[in-house]
């Protein structure tokens, strides 16, 4: 008992000490830093300055002339669609760009002597996975308060102490979903410049299949489909269904129920799985399988590199 409990204790400074020396490195990479929290914010900014204008004038144009309502909780309910968008987009293309230490690590030969050594293989994948997730969270965090403080000068912060807690929970799950995946998928990845062209893809594809650039509802059936597939998808669901519930209820009581739903139909508050629309429970369940997928994944998958290693 007194041997096992020894080991953990090893194999839990070897994790801790590997995680921080992960950390240490991205954090010395300044330009990789900013650039990390500088793309969602791009990204935040054009929806405000162009894309956030262009939907709540869709929105506008929709509503019955003899129906009073006000402009601004309209504007809110559009900003926060436009937030949950970001959040979304931002777990999965921050967490694969922080892969870029590991891919690294495998272009010096770092990982190889690492999994050659005493230290097991496992401890080794869950150090970049710790690293990962640490970095992505604290990023997106940074992005959350943005969005907050851009809601809040607008007029547009509608929300409980509650409501923050139940998005920052999203938010962690949501991290938690994407590093794993990403950690897994960057597994397979030997050289900086495929590391490169495979997040530049992503970057460029994830918005479009989560339904961050324009409503997933408007999109033919197969591109629904495909975008229920994806975690990701269920975290910008659940970020829609959390931040943009405040000012539907404001909506409610303005305007007839039936154009409420319609909103949030056209919104996507409900995810279209193959012909059925789900809502939170679904989209929590899908998340927490898809944690625990790839942490199963990631953990076979250190196994199999420390077999290869010790073989040769």
């Amino acid at each position: 008992m007194a041997d096992l409990k020894n080991c953990f204790s090893n194999d839990m400074y070897a994790l801790y000490q590997l995680s921080k020396r992960n950390i240490k490195i991205f954090l010395k990479d300044k330009m990789s830093v900013f650039l990390s929290l500088l793309a969602p914010l791009i990204v935040l900014v054009l929806y405000i300055l162009f894309l956030g204008d262009i939907q709540v004038s869709s929105v506008v144009s929709n509503i019955p002339a003899e129906i009073k309502y006000d402009r601004g909780i309209v504007d809110a309910f559009v900003d926060c669609w436009m937030i949950a968008g970001v959040l979304g987009v931002s777990c999965v293309t921050v967490s694969f760009g922080a892969n870029s230490v590991m891919v690294q690590d495998k272009v010096k030969g770092v990982i190889n002597d690492a999994v050659s050594s005493p230290v097991k293989g496992w401890v080794v994948t869950f150090s970049y996975f710790i690293y990962n997730f640490f970095v992505t969270l604290i990023i997106t965090f940074i992005i959350l308060v943005i969005s907050f403080i851009y809601l809040a000068l607008s007029g547009s912060f509608f929300f409980t102490v509650l409501d923050v807690l139940i998005v920052f929970g999203v938010l962690i799950l949501s991290v938690l979903s994407a590093t794993l995946i990403t950690v897994f998928i960057s597994g397979f990845l030997k050289s900086d410049a495929v590391h490169a062209s495979v997040s530049a893809i992503i970057s460029a594809v994830i918005g479009f299949l989560m339904g961050a650039y324009m409503p997933m509802s408007i999109m033919p059936n197969f591109a629904q489909y495909t975008s229920a597939v994806l975690p990701a998808s269920h975290s910008a669901g659940l970020f829609r269904n959390v931040l943009m519930s405040p000012a539907l209820e404001k909506l409610n009581t303005e305007m007839p129920a039936q154009f409420a739903d319609n909103m949030a139909e056209y919104f996507s508050m409900e995810i279209n799985c193959f012909g059925v629309d789900v809502g939170t429970g679904v989209m929590i369940s899908i998340l927490v399988g898809s944690v625990a997928l790839f942490f199963i994944a990631n953990f076979v998958l250190s196994k199999v590199k420390k077999y290869r290693a010790d073989k040769k």
